[in-house]
């Protein structure tokens, strides 16, 4: 739930060489608002068959790429590829659009390669320096390198040209990161000034409402994150936890199943409900770590761990403990 959202965000170039090449630009962009992507990059791709230096038409063909809904997750990866391509191409002809090289370096940033993600949106900014979006997604990288003091410069510089709520979103996730809570709050607020049904808002600005000590009003958040979206699992998690470590067990467990049921394959949830159980029915809290060890077989030790805790008394109170005691300092 830390995750920081990137920014994937270009302004369509309709440049064109000609009449004919200029009516097909206007034919993929009507084809774009109607939401026919496919038949878009069909277009595009025309337009590339008889002129192969229109950087135009490589660049938004690339973003409609990535607006693509996949089947699957490897074919996310092949739309990923064709987009980077694509905008690779449109650099390599037109150096000089900031909004290419700001997406490109956000497919940078979805694969993890934060270096070459910062190279262009270094070059993004050496042309256009109030560029708040490639501020924004710097900011992002800065974050993801837990570099926390200089993602929040750039998200400060972004502020005073785009004070958007994706900015007021990802700064308050840095903040949150680096341990600013009441900061973290303040924007929470700022987005909800802008989106006041944003349930991603409430769901975290009651997790910093919980690390400020503050639980009534972190339960608060959480139920009205699931009053304008019921089908959002974490904040069912979330007051799950909160009210089992409270005192309030049964209707805590009670929101830990309903997260489960909401996301069947989050292993935390699964942990947390192996947590709760862990006193009252060690058989139960088994199964359930045993779910959560199939999920997530990369930390199938630390399930292993708390299956075997629940052979001793000892062990089953350092887990609830460990678990449910002083949440906020966790």
């Amino acid at each position: 739930m830390k995750k920081v959202f990137s920014l994937v965000l270009v302004v369509f170039l309709l440049a064109a060489c000609g009449s004919s090449e200029t009516s097909l630009f206007r034919k993929a962009k009507r084809l774009t608002a109607k939401g026919e992507y496919q038949k878009a990059i069909s277009v595009y791709s025309t337009i590339l068959k008889k002129n192969t230096s229109s950087a135009a038409a490589y660049a938004n063909r690339g973003l409609l790429y990535e607006r693509l809904t996949p089947k699957n997750a490897k074919e996310l990866q092949q739309y990923k590829g064709m987009a980077k391509r694509d905008y690779e191409r449109a650099i390599a002809l037109n150096a000089d659009q900031p909004e290419i090289l700001n997406n490109l370096a956000a497919l940078y940033i979805d694969e993890g390669d934060y270096d070459q993600a910062v190279l262009y949106l270094n070059r993004a900014l050496s042309i256009s320096p109030d560029y708040g979006l490639a501020l924004i997604n710097r900011g992002v990288v800065r974050s993801k390198q837990k570099r926390y003091g200089r993602a929040l410069v750039d998200f400060a510089k972004a502020e005073e040209v785009s004070p958007t709520v994706l900015l007021f979103l990802n700064r308050a996730l840095t903040e949150y990161a680096a341990g600013y809570y009441a900061s973290a709050i303040d924007d929470w607020d700022n987005v909800l000034k802008l989106e006041p049904k944003n349930a991603r808002a409430y769901l975290e600005r009651g997790r910093a409402l919980v690390k400020m000590g503050y639980f009534q009003d972190a339960l608060e958040d959480f139920q009205r994150a699931i009053a304008f979206r019921a089908d959002y699992a974490m904040p069912y998690f979330y007051a799950g936890e909160l009210l089992f470590s409270r005192g309030d067990t049964d209707t805590g467990l009670a929101y830990a199943e309903q997260a489960a049921n909401l996301a069947p394959n989050y292993a935390p949830v699964f942990e947390m409900l192996g947590d709760m159980l862990a006193l009252e029915s060690p058989v139960e809290a088994t199964r359930h770590y045993l779910a959560a060890r199939k999920l997530d077989p990369k930390n199938a030790a630390h399930y292993q761990q708390k299956i075997r805790s629940m052979n001793s008394e000892k062990g089953r109170k350092r887990i609830v403990f460990d678990r449910f005691a002083n949440l906020e300092k966790k």
